[in-house]
């Protein structure tokens, strides 16, 4: 395995992980760091393990490695959606089930727990679970973070509500731009693809444009004379 794809198992079994956790604790944000505790050469064998911390208890972080165990075998066994998988969670589990169906490594978590099994069954089940995909011309509306050139381009939208995050693909001579934008609100427009459920999953840029801050809106002084209600 390159060191490229051992780095992508490693962002798509934390993102699992992640996914899992703020599902399970009904949060926003997750609660669990997590950190890589040994790899073993050879085949690749990746164990990750929870980080205890104030407030977080050995028992949590057991919980968020069980669930995440069981829904796997449960997506192994029949296209039905894991208790605590978000469709990230269950993307991520199919994104590394493909990079082991070109390399082969295994994935633990913790010492004490069993190698996950990730096949071609995973793959098949997790397309039925999610469904099928559309795409077409939209926009979508959020604070502009983490840009990533390292390999497409790519930033993230995040709603202000939800937290979620949408994908945006650009061109790379969008970046100044872009730049700019980081951590403001933004309107992407551009093809998004969503799911089924209408869902928006991700945008290819074809435009970006900056909310006003709240200190570039007018008073309510200044819309009532916009708006004529003074001479």
């Amino acid at each position: 395995m390159s060191f490229d794809k051992f780095i992508k198992a490693q962002e798509q079994l934390a993102i699992l992980l992640h996914e899992v956790d703020k599902t399970l604790a009904n949060k926003n944000r997750t609660l669990i760091n997590w950190r890589i505790s040994q790899v073993h050469s050879g085949s690749i064998h990746l164990t990750l393990e929870g980080m205890p911390q104030d407030q977080i208890t050995p028992s949590q972080i057991s919980e968020v490695i069980k669930t995440v165990e069981r829904g796997i075998v449960t997506i192994l066994e029949h296209p039905i959606r894991p208790k605590y998988f978000s469709d990230r969670a269950l993307e991520s589990a199919r994104s590394l089930a493909i990079l082991k169906k070109r390399d082969e490594f295994m994935v633990q978590l913790g010492f004490d727990s069993r190698c996950i099994d990730l096949n071609q069954a995973l793959i098949a089940n997790v397309d039925e679970i999610i469904g099928r995909k559309y795409q077409s011309f939209g926009t979508v509306e959020g604070v502009l973070k983490a840009i990533d050139v390292s390999r497409k381009p790519i930033f993230r939208v995040y709603n202000l509500l939800t937290n979620k995050s949408v994908k945006c693909y650009f061109e790379p001579n969008l970046l100044d731009n872009i730049k700019e934008y980081l951590e403001k609100r933004v309107s992407v427009s551009g093809i998004v693809t969503s799911r089924e459920d209408g869902e928006k999953i991700g945008i290819k840029v074809e435009s970006i444009d900056l909310f006003p801050q709240k200190k570039d809106l007018p008073t309510i002084e200044e819309m009532i004379g916009i708006l004529g209600g003074s001479n």
